[in-house]
């Protein structure tokens, strides 16, 4: 058994790319995926440009780059803990090093610009996709045009030679130190090569080395804290094989544009990241508001486990994990079921565009932290699923309902009273999840009829502003319809849920004013509000345009329709004491335009309200 030892050592650049390009380096399973941009940002992140820069300065690495070596009969390999980064950074520059200094080809191409090809383009590609060795070796333009089977492209640029074998010359100097010797020759990597340390061993350096480092990701870690955690037997089989397929693909996109060797998943025993990881990929392929798992602090699945089990040490039993596998698969079924329970699939595609999904993808991590944590509570405590999609439908549609607010002071204090909306802060998040987990009540139990009341009153009192009909330039200033909140699209739908057979609400819909969009008035008026708003089958209101509300009644389907909508529509009495159609629609009588909306308002909050709390 070979002794284990660390050694430290001195590669230059070139015996480093050596060794990547002959294979004898992998990344390992545990390693993180690269992260450096290749130029600056304005947040100065780590990047390609600015470490590059830094080795030209020094011509050192300065802190070491981290291997496992190990030896066989078919040669020395390593396995790198901890530099994958620097590594990515240093190969991208020796075989593109004009995308990190694209600034060195400036000159070169303003003396390409003044010369008429059709080929300029095709040319600066060439130059910008050398490689470190292409340039320096470059003994002339003209020889490497020949050598490249590219010369009748030089032919186009020949009238320039001299100038273009005088830039390429400056470049070369640039891309030298001191501009005499190569970065790859010149350029030291201090390396510390672990020797004789099992797999368990050097996942164990990783953390050892990262575990104070702020840029490394809890979810990160806990790839090398939890690799031999494998103990445990999964009992769905099925299931299995979607996991093991989902484990798979999130190594593969591990992989991509790594210039190492990466870890390759294969049939085997998974540890507990595997599982966790492939557990919310796979629940990401089946649920859309289940997101991928992240690099950004500790990933979904990783937060409910710890909230259930409090550790991630010895929790990994065959109970805890199946136990597992059933509470979440059950928490997202329930929320599926709570969303179509807010918007069917059929109406919310064919009235609003998906804008009910699209409101689901604006929930955080935190804010399905907290729901699934509730959900988990309920199904403890053997509540009935149809009172605990009551409960989240009234705890999801409040806390979207407060994000519809325009006034940040308001908005703030109803976010008070939003569970799910969570203060900031881990330790605050975490408490609550946990005591949902205990009294998933608490989640909804102080939305009220008359909270959803004032909160109701309240986004309908910011949208009804009134404008004046005519600005300096003859536009109306509401000519062009304003997008629906999504509260209003909430209420409709809740009123034509209620009022509106089955069969009905497979038309297409399209939202449609009472009193015409075109319509022209005196002083102040809102034609948008709320209450002047329906959602009419688009069949039916093809016939109507901006003539009469009665057109709606000359087909037996549209009279069938209107009759169930009958409290929103007014009779063609009160309709003609509003508005008037000549040669355009007007309104009238402002004052009983607005009480008309005022009603109608009224009938889709209460409506709305007595839907919730039935």
């Amino acid at each position: 058994m070979t002794d284990k030892r660390i050694k430290n050592e001195q590669w230059p650049v070139k015996q480093l790319m050596s060794k990547i390009d002959n294979k004898d380096i992998t990344k390992p399973k545990f390693q993180r995926k690269k992260k450096w941009d290749t130029l600056p940002k304005k947040n100065i992140s780590p990047n390609d440009y600015a470490y590059i820069k830094f080795l030209y300065d020094t011509e050192n690495s300065v802190h070491a780059i981290t291997f496992g070596q190990e030896s066989n009969s078919k040669g020395i390999f390593y396995s790198n803990i901890d530099g994958n980064n620097r590594i990515n950074a240093i190969k991208h520059f020796m075989d593109r090093p004009f995308e990190i200094f694209s600034e060195y080809l400036s000159d070169l191409f303003k003396i390409f610009d003044g010369i008429n090809s059709e080929n300029i383009l095709k040319i600066k590609d060439i130059f910008k996709s050398l490689s470190y060795k292409q340039i320096i070796k470059m003994k002339t333009p003209a020889k490497f045009f020949r050598q490249e089977n590219k010369y009748p492209l030089f032919e186009e640029i020949r009238e320039k030679e001299e100038d273009i074998e005088q830039e390429v010359e400056k470049i070369q100097k640039k891309l030298m130190i001191n501009e005499s010797d190569c970065f790859d020759d010149t350029v030291k990597i201090n390396v510390n090569l672990f020797e004789g340390y099992n797999t368990d061993e050097l996942c164990k350096t990783f953390e050892d080395i990262n575990k104070y480092n702020s840029k490394l990701t809890e979810t990160e870690l806990l790839a090398c804290r939890l690799h031999n955690i494998c103990n445990f037997t999964i009992n769905d089989k099925p299931f299995e094989t979607e996991l093991n397929e989902c484990i798979k693909e999130y190594y593969k996109d591990k992989s991509i544009k790594e210039v190492l060797d990466c870890y390759e998943f294969e049939e085997e025993n998974i540890n507990a990241h595997d599982f966790i990881v492939g557990f919310q990929n796979l629940c990401n392929q089946k649920y859309y508001f289940i997101g991928k798992t992240d690099g950004d602090g500790l990933s979904l699945f990783f937060k409910l486990w710890k909230a259930l089990h409090n550790s991630f040490i010895d929790t990994f039993t065959t109970e805890n994990i199946n136990d597992f596998i059933k509470k979440i698969n059950y928490s997202c079924d329930i929320l599926k079921d709570t969303i179509s329970n807010i918007f069917t699939d059929n109406i919310n595609n064919k009235l609003f565009n998906n804008s009910c999904q699209d409101k689901l993808k604006t929930l955080k991590k935190n804010n399905l932290f907290i729901i699934m944590s509730s959900i988990i509570g309920y199904k403890n405590k053997n509540i009935n699923n149809d009172k605990i999609v009551t409960s989240l439908e009234k705890c999801l549609l409040y806390h979207f309902f407060v994000s519809d607010i325009k006034c940040k002071i308001n908005r703030d204090e109803y976010y008070n009273i939003d569970e799910i909306h969570g203060m900031t802060g881990k330790s605050t998040i975490d408490k609550t999840a946990k005591n949902l987990l205990s009294n998933p009540e608490t989640i909804s139990n102080k939305l009220d009829t008359n909270l959803f009341n004032k909160l109701l009153n309240q986004l309908f009192s910011e949208m009804n502003t009134p404008y004046e009909r005519k600005l300096p330039n003859g536009k109306n200033k509401n000519d062009k319809r304003r997008k629906l909140k999504f509260f209003e699209k909430t209420l409709m739908f809740y009123y034509y849920k209620g009022k509106i057979p089955t069969n009905m609400l497979d038309n297409e819909f399209s939202i449609e004013h009472i009193m015409p969009n075109s319509s022209e008035w005196d002083e102040e008026l809102d034609k948008d509000r709320t209450g002047n708003l329906i959602p009419i089958i688009s069949t039916i209101n093809s016939q109507r345009q901006n003539k009469h509300i009665d057109l709606y009644k000359k087909t037996k389907e549209g009279t069938k329709f209107c009759e169930f909508i009958k409290d929103i529509i007014p009779n063609d009495e009160e309709y003609n004491t509003i508005i008037q159609h000549d040669r355009k629609p007007t309104i009238i009588n402002n004052e009983k335009y607005n009480e008309m909306c005022h009603e109608n308002e009224k009938i889709y909050l209460v409506n709305f309200i007595n839907s919730l709390f039935k």
